[in-house]
């Protein structure tokens, strides 16, 4: 079940809060796990607590409905798309790893 717009809006303050900070940024090209990508993401933001480690024919193929993407200065391409009746989600194709990130619901 998603969650609510407003508790959405914490994944686009992600992206900003890690496009502006280029430490966030190489700890996320760091990261080869899913601990460590709990830590990483769980240090901008505790609110985004689901999170999966996605293999990057996932993480490149056309979305379904895209909302946003970017690339941040660090070369960390990502993308906010909609799951059809499931949540927005954030995905990052990082150095070391590629990742999905979201805001489970109650």
């Amino acid at each position: 079940m998603p969650v609510g717009a407003e508790a959405e809006l914490a994944l686009s303050h992600f992206v900003e809060a890690m496009c502006g900070n280029s430490q966030v940024q190489d700890n996320l090209n760091d990261v080869d796990d899913l601990e460590g990508l709990r830590v990483a993401v769980q240090s901008v933001d505790s609110s985004l607590t689901g999170a999966a480690l996605i293999p990057l024919s996932q993480a490149t193929s056309p979305p379904k409905i895209l909302v946003d993407s970017g690339e941040a200065a660090n070369s960390i391409p990502w993308r906010l798309l909609r799951c059809p009746g499931g949540p927005l989600v954030l995905q990052l194709i990082c150095k070391k790893a590629n990742f999905a990130i979201w805001i489970e619901s109650c």
